[in-house]
């Protein structure tokens, strides 16, 4: 009876040995060649009624990213103010909803949380100084699928277009920093209170020494466990076009 015992007793802190081992070579980035990559992402992007709509679905992997117990993202950026030159600003979009489903569940509203960035946009004429939002939306790499719907508003009586980009990061545990460049443009409402009419492309650029924190600004949101100082792994971006009106009055 003490033998069968010794032997259990010894299986059993072999495996708890065994899956720690995995758990560290996972999160360390080891087994990254059995994780999920960039083309088993399923990424969408549309824009309808004032509503950014962000869907996804990541095959692949599963074993590696539950062994792992990292955290991805999917990070909104879009040009949401404009400096009037008082001082005071202008709003081109403004968050007022935030509704997440992870696999398949049903909807739930987010607290909206800002990282804002000052970038001075021109059309060779005329600058704008603008402050674009990043709104970050972290969750378990074990989710396969989700939506985001972002709901903006503006106000003056006039529409104004807006470029957004939706980053999709997965955590692996391993991956380089580059510059990540980000193409944003403006195109303000014939009525908007100040530079009517204007246009302008360009990028919001976050330098390689940049994105560790960057990125974990994204990973660690809302969750209150363990911190991920510098998270490692691929990210995908898309761009969409996005009108953004008044609310409409009856």
């Amino acid at each position: 009876m003490i033998t069968m015992l010794r032997k259990t007793l010894a299986f059993v802190v072999l495996f708890i040995l065994a899956l720690w081992g995995l758990q560290k070579a996972s999160s360390s980035g080891y087994l990254s060649a059995f994780d999920a990559s960039p083309e088993n992402l399923n990424l969408s992007v549309q824009s309808e009624n004032n509503t950014v709509i962000v869907e996804w679905e990541l095959q692949g992997g599963s074993i590696v990213r539950t062994l792992a117990g990292g955290r991805d993202a999917v990070i909104l950026v879009y040009p949401g103010w404009v400096e009037d030159g008082e001082g005071s600003w202008l709003v081109l979009g403004d968050a007022e909803n935030l509704s997440v489903a992870l696999n398949g569940e049903s909807p739930r509203n987010l607290t909206i949380i800002y990282h804002p960035f000052q970038v001075l946009a021109s059309n060779g004429s005329a600058q704008a100084k603008l402050r674009v939002f990043v709104v970050p939306i972290d969750f378990p790499s074990t989710v396969q699928s989700g939506k985001i719907e972002l709901k903006l508003v503006t106000y003056y009586g006039t529409c104004n277009n807006i470029t957004l980009d939706v980053i999709y990061f997965h955590s692996m545990g391993k991956g380089d920093y580059r510059d990540l460049v980000l193409p944003l443009s403006v195109d303000f409402g014939k009525g908007f209170p100040i530079l009517p009419g204007f246009r302008s492309r360009f990028n919001l650029t976050i330098g390689a020494s940049e994105v560790p924190n960057f990125l974990s600004s994204a990973v660690n949101a809302r969750y209150l466990g363990n911190w991920i100082d510098e998270p490692k792994g691929w990210l995908v971006v898309k761009t969409v076009n996005v009108t953004v009106c008044p609310p409409k009055t009856s």
